[in-house]
């Protein structure tokens, strides 16, 4: 969302509203949805919630409420502030205080799991969290769908100075590195920083060719970070990862691609490197672009480490 670095933007919402006990003390009456929201469950959950009133605002209401559970649906959206013109009182300035503290004392406790770097190394879910608040003010930041924008949703603490863009939706992962050269040639076009993406392998080779610019073609500083689990590690986190599919999943679910992905880049003339390590990736991204960088994660381990997250967000909301 741009509005995902505003005042008032709480990190890890969708830990907060996962915490079902925490949540369900400090449901909103209202919530207005501005565009289409995404496929995070605990999300979807509180706009599906009978006792909550939701509103929604998209350019038009076309598919903007396919689940029929708006009371509103229409396009106030263009006029930035018609959606949030009342009918009633001002917000509760407690219970707005209330999600902000949430919101620290979950961020402390997920930022001491993310950080217990002896036991994991640099996880998927960490380097989401440390290439977000690494960046240089004024970059912008492309962000593939599947793990990479659900992880930098759940756990980068938001910040001004960068422009964010992902393709609509979270499961759609054609075309993301086009996207990004794109979008940074824009950005640099139009005066503004370095740009940077975050995309999980798969996505990664789905757009493989897009690293293939033509003789004479503009080529932006662009630096574009890559988690490599070989596979469709996102599936390990969800139902097909459950023991009872353990045959199948493998090849179905994991789709592991076996590539040497550093390899593969330099290739198609791109430079690239391997980084294991947090100092690692900081110089990797002070590096400048065009350049590819491979961080390898285990599937596993960061399937583990997202339930983990859920308990100590749990933990910490008491």
């Amino acid at each position: 969302s741009g509005a995902w670095g505003a005042a008032g933007a709480v990190r890890g919402s969708a830990l907060l509203l996962g915490a079902q006990e925490w949540a369900g003390a400090h449901r909103p009456d209202r919530v207005v949805v501005v565009g289409r929201p995404t496929l995070s469950r605990p999300v979807a959950a509180l706009l599906a919630d009978p006792a909550v009133r939701v509103e929604t605002y998209a350019p038009s209401p076309r598919w903007a409420d396919p689940g029929r559970g708006s009371a509103v649906v229409g396009s106030a959206a263009l006029d930035p502030g018609l959606a949030l013109r009342d009918s009633g009182p001002r917000g509760d300035a407690a219970w707005s205080a209330a999600w902000a503290d949430a919101a620290t004392r979950v961020g402390l406790a997920v930022d001491a799991e993310l950080d217990d770097a002896p036991a994991r190394g640099l996880t998927a879910a960490r380097l989401a969290r440390d290439v977000v608040a690494t960046l240089p003010a004024g970059a912008l930041l492309v962000l593939g769908s599947s793990t990479p924008v659900r992880d930098v949703d759940r756990l980068a603490v938001p910040r001004p100075g960068l422009t964010v863009l992902a393709n609509r939706g979270v499961a759609g992962i054609d075309g993301t590195i086009s996207t990004a050269l794109g979008a940074a040639l824009a950005h640099q076009g139009a005066g503004g920083g370095r740009a940077f993406a975050l995309m999980g392998d798969l996505t990664f080779l789905h757009d493989l060719t897009g690293l293939l610019t033509g003789e004479g073609e503009a080529v932006p500083d662009l630096t574009v970070v890559v988690p490599d689990n070989d596979g469709g590690g996102i599936f390990a986190q969800l139902e097909p990862g459950q023991p009872q599919y353990a045959s199948a999943y493998r090849r179905v679910f994991g789709t592991p691609h076996g590539r040497d992905l550093v390899s593969v880049a330099r290739a198609l003339g791109w430079a690239a490197t391997a980084v294991g390590d947090p100092g690692q990736l900081v110089t990797a991204l002070g590096a400048g672009g065009p350049r590819v960088v491979v961080v390898r994660t285990d599937p596993a381990a960061d399937a583990a480490l997202a339930v983990r997250l859920r308990d100590v967000a749990a933990q910490a909301l008491g």
